[in-house]
């Protein structure tokens, strides 16, 4: 039966929600890594050490692996895959999406794993940090850091390896469980649909503050009083 219009524009609607909606509320979190509020990862001076430990790497991913971003992500891309019938073996209803919740839940905690190895393996730093770049070179700079990160010595760059085998880790796994596009290269798509939540992810962390900021001054109560007053002068 073919798609009307509409059904192809809700699509596309939802396929973007299922791919800005989880780096949104990741982003909250990825300038500051998230944290298990039970010791000894309270004691760690993540944030400001400037070498971490295998231990502050294991909290951080210990912590990524229940953030707003792994649970609400899962939670949208389950919903557009109950949309599109993505796995029609599944079904619909409450236990359809308990299953797509289940497999994109273990894709995250998949590529939050993945990340943490490779990071720890080739001793990157998997906290992100605000770029140094001005003006429109910092979306570039921020895609950067995807593939690239300064040396600890601070001359040069060296190659990034954690968000590709996170990206891969996502792709990958699941052929273990997808009962109809197990395959590789279905898992290939997923692992370039990860990747690019990675980047989107770091490019909405870096101008957040912008955003929040903007916001601010256009939404706070003194600017809408002086809007409010200018109106009634008018009159």
């Amino acid at each position: 039966m073919p798609i009307s219009f509409e059904g192809r524009l809700a699509r596309a609607g939802t396929a973007v929600l299922a791919l800005i909606f989880p780096a949104l509320i990741h982003a909250q979190t990825v300038s500051q890594p998230a944290v298990i509020n039970t010791p000894p990862c309270n004691d760690y001076n993540i944030k400001n050490d400037p070498v971490l430990t295998a231990k502050q790497r294991t909290c951080i991913w210990a912590g990524n692996l229940l953030t707003s971003g792994s649970v609400f992500g899962a939670a949208v891309s389950s919903a557009y895959g109950q949309l599109t019938d993505d796995e029609p073996s599944w079904g619909q209803g409450a236990a359809g999406f308990a299953k797509r919740y289940g497999a994109r839940y273990a894709q995250g905690v998949s590529k939050a794993t993945g990340q943490y190895l490779t990071a720890l393996a080739f001793r990157e730093d998997p906290r992100r940090k605000p770029s140094n770049c001005i003006a429109w070179k910092r979306a570039v700079c921020a895609a950067r850091s995807v593939f690239a990160q300064p040396k600890e010595s601070g001359d040069g760059y060296r190659p990034v390896f954690s968000y590709l085998a996170g990206a891969a880790a996502s792709g990958f796994v699941g052929i273990g469980f997808y009962p109809d596009s197990g395959t590789v290269n279905l898992s290939v798509r997923r692992t370039g649909t990860s990747l690019a939540s990675s980047l989107l992810s770091v490019e909405i962390a870096e101008f957040q503050p912008d955003l929040l900021r903007f916001l601010g001054k256009r939404f706070s109560p003194k600017s809408t009083a002086k809007q409010a007053g200018a109106g009634s002068s008018k009159e």
